[in-house]
């Protein structure tokens, strides 16, 4: 499977949804979507579903427009946050309707996860609670076995116990069935350590597109004295944020190699993905 964005600009009622989306994806891994309310992800997770068209620019995946294009389709699994499904089918329904639709789809895996996740077959759709129905779009999207599996935050409605396990599924998944798996969180701090990869979308854009390993290298938090830390040789550019507490001073970095050295009395340790994606965005916000 590959993905290709290239100059993608896309305009609705006058408005600019995305503007210069460049992005290749040709590697199996899971992908976290982040980006501010309003940034562009969905819109974007839309146009590789193949369920919108773009104003300018070229998306193909695997050398082909997905929009409106069975062979590619068949290939795709996108599931959002509500609205995937008819409220008035049976559980037990859906699970034979769905399966005419993905090639791969595992129907003894679904049932497993239907077990796990509690859930009755003989339920309509209308009548299961908000978070059951996150667990069955959830469980679709996983059994589905999709080379490309989109998830745009659909989990919203899962408690933190059965978001755990879902993350525990996921994983396990992935390992036996690797695939491009596309998944659109604000729980960045719980699901950090199923991606991969990190895509930042912002302003209509994608600003940033990393492996966590190189981001690990590079998104980095230096603590020490004040005066240690303000003697620093650092391009403006790198500097993300700056706090004091004391006689002590954090400085977050995101820094244009992995050479960085800092005096021996202070101490570096990587940022974790929430607190860089916080204060990347912000930064870009002040700028």
């Amino acid at each position: 499977m590959k993905i290709v964005m290239e100059n993608v600009r896309k305009e609705l009622e006058g408005q600019t949804i995305l503007k210069d989306v460049n992005v290749t994806i040709d590697q199996p891994g899971i992908y976290a979507v982040l980006g501010p309310n309003g940034a562009g992800k969905t819109t974007i997770m839309h146009l590789l579903s193949g369920l919108a068209k773009w104003s300018s620019g070229s998306v193909t995946i695997n050398g082909e427009n997905p929009f409106d294009n069975r062979a590619i389709l068949d290939q795709i699994s996108f599931i959002q946050e509500s609205d995937n499904f008819k409220p008035t089918l049976k559980v037990n329904q859906l699970i034979q309707q769905v399966q005419a639709f993905y090639p791969n789809f595992d129907e003894a895996f679904v049932h497993h996860l239907l077990k796990t996740f509690q859930l009755p077959l003989t339920k309509k759709l209308s009548q299961l609670s908000k978070g059951m129905t996150s667990a069955l779009n959830m469980s679709i999207g996983l059994a589905s076995r999709a080379p490309l599996t989109i998830f745009d935050e659909p989990y919203i409605g899962m408690d933190a116990t059965a978001r755990k396990q879902l993350y525990a599924e996921i994983i396990e998944d992935y390992v036996n069935h690797p695939r491009i798996i596309l998944f659109s969180t604000h729980f960045i701090e719980e699901t950090e350590d199923i991606f991969e990869y990190a895509l930042i979308v912002q302003e209509g854009t994608v600003r940033l597109f990393s492996s966590l390993e190189d981001l690990g290298e590079r998104a980095i938090k230096v603590t020490g004295p004040i005066e240690e830390i303000q003697t620093l040789a650092i391009e403006e550019h790198q500097k993300l944020a700056y706090n004091e507490f004391m006689s002590e001073a954090q400085l977050n970095l995101y820094v244009d190699d992995s050479t960085f050295e800092p005096p021996r009395s202070c101490q570096v340790k990587p940022l974790h993905l929430q607190e860089f994606f916080i204060d990347y965005t912000a930064k870009k916000g002040r700028a």
